[in-house]
């Protein structure tokens, strides 16, 4: 079941770290804290490994987290008042989509449809953004943060029980009131936009090898059913981009705490 309840995140967390489970701090946006099935850090958590202090909520941006040196360091001192294992980090998503009015243009191919200035301020912030994460945290606890997969812009919106619920669509309307409108093309563009994040984070992580871990998730998903709307995977796909994080929790992120504790 999702646990959006503050209250119950926080009984699950005591009970476990009363019964010593290795503590996991995790901050991020609706990945980690869906509200209408369970999400990434649920899905985790069910794996009975740690203890996970979540500090997540949904719509949060990566500005709004880790954006300034009083963000991060608020982030960092529930991560040494719990003496945690590693950190768990998500997010663009929403600083994207609130970026996508102005992004766009009808301009012939896929790379000219992008404004390269508003393209580069927005990618730009967010290296921006998770390198002073990497900067600040990284020296006390490894982090790992993943990218997104490949998705179709579309006219759908966050349901609950089948019902809109009015929140998005966020990346189609925006293409579309600039005249793009080839599904097609919407998609090629929308690519375009998830291989510049993550070549961020690849580059990130090339940089930063003992405090940096970036989970790659493309080909994770399929487009055509792995997607409740543009920025949300089904139940399914979260348990498909859940797997593929523990899969990089153990074969990563141990080593990396490892190689601390016998440094």
């Amino acid at each position: 079941m999702p646990r959006y309840r503050q209250s119950e995140r926080w009984a699950r967390f005591r009970k476990r770290r009363d019964a010593r489970f290795p503590v996991v701090v995790s901050e991020g946006d609706s990945w980690f804290s869906h509200e209408f099935f369970p999400n990434i850090i649920d899905l985790i958590e069910d794996a009975d490994t740690f203890a996970h202090l979540r500090l997540e909520m949904s719509g949060d941006t990566v500005e709004n987290m880790v954006g300034t040196e009083r963000a991060r360091s608020h982030l960092l001192a529930s991560i040494e008042d719990e003496k945690a294992l590693f950190l768990l980090f998500s997010g663009g998503g929403n600083d994207i989509q609130q970026a996508a009015e102005g992004l766009f243009r009808m301009d012939g191919q896929a790379e000219e449809c992008i404004v390269a200035e508003r393209a580069d301020a927005l990618f730009g912030g967010l290296r921006e953004h998770y390198e002073g994460l990497i900067r600040q945290i990284g020296p006390h606890v490894p982090i790992l943060a993943h990218g997104y997969d490949y998705f179709r812009p579309g006219p759908e919106g966050v349901r609950m029980l089948g019902v809109e619920t009015g929140i998005g669509p966020w990346i189609h309307p925006e293409m579309e009131s600039v005249g793009i409108e080839d599904p097609d093309l919407q998609t090629e563009i929308a690519a375009l936009l998830v291989k510049r994040f993550n070549d961020d984070l690849d580059l990130l992580q090339r940089r930063y090898p003992d405090d940096f871990v970036y989970a790659d998730l493309r080909e994770t998903l399929d487009p055509s059913q792995d997607w409740e709307n543009e920025i949300h995977p089904t139940r399914e796909g979260f348990e498909k981009v859940a797997a593929k994080i523990l899969e990089e929790i153990h074969s990563r992120v141990k080593p990396l705490v490892i190689k601390r504790v016998e440094a």
